[in-house]
């Protein structure tokens, strides 16, 4: 197992740039497997470059959907770059690391453009429910259930942005670390060691990753009724880019490594003097760049039923392609695609903006409606104005001022006690009329203790016998008029 830190430079393993002399493959077959799998993976290479290059001219050739297919040509070139350049690093593994930098480049505009291209089909939608609140409650995988107040929303929409633009962002950026800690020495591939980079650039690879997958599948999920409504095929589109990666990351990087390091993966030594000496990390990266062509060979097939023409597309079918269409229809899905990219992540930060302001009004507005709800409850009613009294004397005063000051007619009224309506003679019935003023009930004095009587007081006959309150068994003996 190779040592950490490495020697400087973005060479690897000191140079090491073997010979594939095709003279030593008939003198010796069984001495030069490099040579077989370096032949094995040109051929699945120029297989996935063929199907590749039929596709693309096909959507050049009828561009009438540029929206939409501008996206297409981007992801369809995906497979041929990615293996050509693996199979370009197998040949050159010496600069195995800058040559995979662009690689990586081009899966990261893969899966972007995988968006994109979904965005587009969704437009349509968007414009019919544009300023609707469309609420929507979805599981992912049956397992994780997500509610959204409105599908269509902004929310929803940047969120999803950030989440998978995240993923080709941190690929750039982690190519780019990858070249400057190879030319430092630090980068150490293939071995998990807490001194080199590649631990940890793997875990952050891995956890970028995880957050993109979830983000799709939820995208997946809460816009599938527009998937079967427009005859989209959005499930297989997202999978013939996302395939690959995983297969590659968890089975080229991963697995691999592990290999590697464990040390199941050795030096090839030659079996007799004209042989060439393969280290062990040159043999992995043998496997690494099969495992690559291999898929992207499969990819591409997949890819020309699910990334050609559609429907609408194939009817306006014409045999002739003329050269300044192909020309346009080419600078518009290649040239400006670099632009577009750097737009579309700038104009998401702009959105972010947007919506973080959004959420800030919507906060104060409900801050503002409630301090105005709290307002409104702690008014004082007409009752609760008064001015506040000095003495307990003073508190019964005014009360009794006051309801005696009510309308006479509401006499159905609850609220007030016996001691402030006024009293009706007895012994006329409700249907005779009186002239007779009715006489008034003067209020009682103020009690002078505000301690209730209980069970241990002693009673006192002058607090019954010469109390001056209106006592209700006196009605009883009042004469009849």
């Amino acid at each position: 197992m190779s040592e950490c830190p490495t020697p400087r430079g973005l060479a690897e393993n000191a140079g090491f740039n073997p010979d594939f002399d095709l003279k030593q493959l008939v003198l010796d077959p069984d001495s030069n497997m490099h040579i077989w799998g370096w032949l094995v993976s040109g051929f699945l290479t120029l297989a996935a470059v063929t199907l590749t290059a039929h596709s693309i001219k096909q959507h050049l050739c009828h561009y009438y959907t540029p929206s939409i297919q501008r996206h297409k040509v981007r992801v369809l070139a995906y497979p041929a770059v990615y293996s050509a350049l693996a199979w370009f690093s197998y040949l050159q593994y010496n600069y195995e690391t800058v040559i995979m930098f662009f690689a990586t480049l081009f899966e990261s505009f893969a899966v972007y453009n995988v968006y994109m291209c979904l965005e587009a089909y969704l437009e349509p939608f968007r414009q019919k429910y544009a300023g609707q609140k469309i609420p929507i409650t979805t599981k992912v995988f049956g397992i994780f259930k997500i509610h959204l107040n409105s599908k269509w929303g902004l929310h929803f929409r940047v969120i999803t942005k950030i989440l998978v633009l995240q993923y080709p962002v941190w690929n750039i950026i982690n190519s780019l670390i990858s070249i400057i800690t190879q030319v430092k020495g630090v980068y150490c591939d293939g071995q998990f060691v807490f001194n080199g980079a590649y631990l940890y650039l793997v875990i952050i690879n891995f956890t970028s990753l995880c957050i993109i997958l979830m983000a799709m599948f939820t995208y997946l999920s809460v816009f599938n009724e527009e998937w079967h409504h427009g005859r989209i095929r959005a499930h297989a589109m997202f999978w013939c880019v996302k395939a690959p990666i995983m297969i590659i990351f968890y089975c080229g990087d991963i697995l691999l490594a592990g290999l590697g390091h464990f040390g199941v993966i050795q030096d090839s030594r030659p079996q007799h003097s004209g042989g060439t000496f393969w280290p062990a990390d040159a043999v992995k990266n043998g496997y690494y760049v099969l495992i690559i062509c291999a898929v992207m060979s499969l990819v591409a097939i997949f890819m020309e039923r699910y990334y050609g023409l559609d429907p609408e597309e194939y009817a306006r079918y014409e045999e002739d392609c003329t050269w300044s269409a192909y020309m346009h229809a080419f600078a518009d899905g290649y040239l400006a695609f670099i632009p577009d990219f750097f737009r579309n992540v700038f104009s998401c930060g702009g959105d972010t903006v947007v919506l973080a302001k959004k959420r800030m009004d919507l906060r104060q507005n409900h801050k503002r409606r409630l301090s105005e709800d709290e307002r409104h409850l702690l008014q004082p009613s007409d009752m609760e104005t008064a001015q506040p009294l000095e003495d307990e004397e003073n508190v019964y005063a005014a009360l009794g001022q006051r309801r005696i000051s009510m309308d006479d007619d509401d006499e159905d009224d609850g609220r007030l006690n016996a001691s402030s309506v006024p009293l009706k003679r007895l012994g006329i019935s409700s249907s005779a009329k009186s002239d007779d003023p009715i006489p008034t009930i003067s209020m009682p004095p103020a009690p002078r203790k505000s301690r209730m009587i209980n069970h241990n007081d002693p009673v006192a006959v002058v607090s019954t016998t010469g109390s001056s309150h209106f006592q209700p068994h006196e009605i009883s003996r009042a004469p009849n008029f």
